[in-house]
């Protein structure tokens, strides 16, 4: 669990560049000075079972995966035993009520959820030292917690089958 708290940090620090929240501006900015800027996969969800699959089977750099389309929009999928769960980390004031509607969600569908912080810095507010992470503990196979990520991305934040992702890490 250590492993996967210091990997969300680092990941929470490279987004600020090349995640869910780059507008391409920073990008830009880098790549202008000479600074390769590598860019994240895209996929639509239709895909996401292939990812899982490879995280899963560890040949991915770490042992889960999220994706972003629009940078409030950013889901993790997360493994523990071989089963996975979603967690959803409020970085930004934006991201902040879609708090609320997941916990109605898991409600709702009777997941169990827990209020968790990974210890990162939020980006624009400053009422909470650590930016809150919400956990619904799914603990699903890989075609079950694709459902529900799809239906978390379609009712809550309103996307549907053609938006497109970003793969982070």
């Amino acid at each position: 669990m250590n492993t996967k708290i210091l990997a969300l940090g680092l990941l929470s620090l490279a987004l600020g560049v090349s995640g869910c929240r780059n507008t391409g501006k920073q990008a830009t900015q880098l790549q202008s000075v000479g600074i390769a800027v590598p860019r994240a996969a895209r996929i639509t969800i239709d895909k996401l079972p292939e990812i899982l699959r490879n995280v899963q089977a560890g040949r991915t750099q770490f042992d889960f995966t999220g994706i972003c389309g629009n940078g409030t929009d950013c889901i993790y999928f997360m493994q523990e035993n071989g089963k996975f769960y979603i967690d959803f980390e409020a970085m930004s004031k934006e991201q902040l009520p879609y708090l609320d509607s997941l916990k109605q969600f898991a409600k709702e569908h009777n997941y169990p959820i827990v209020e968790t912080t990974y210890n990162n810095t939020p980006v624009d507010y400053g009422h909470l030292k650590y930016a809150p992470v919400l956990s619904l503990k799914v603990n699903a196979d890989i075609d079950s917690i694709v459902k529900v990520g799809k239906q978390i991305e379609q009712t809550i934040f309103r996307n549907n089958e053609r938006t497109v992702y970003e793969i982070v890490p």
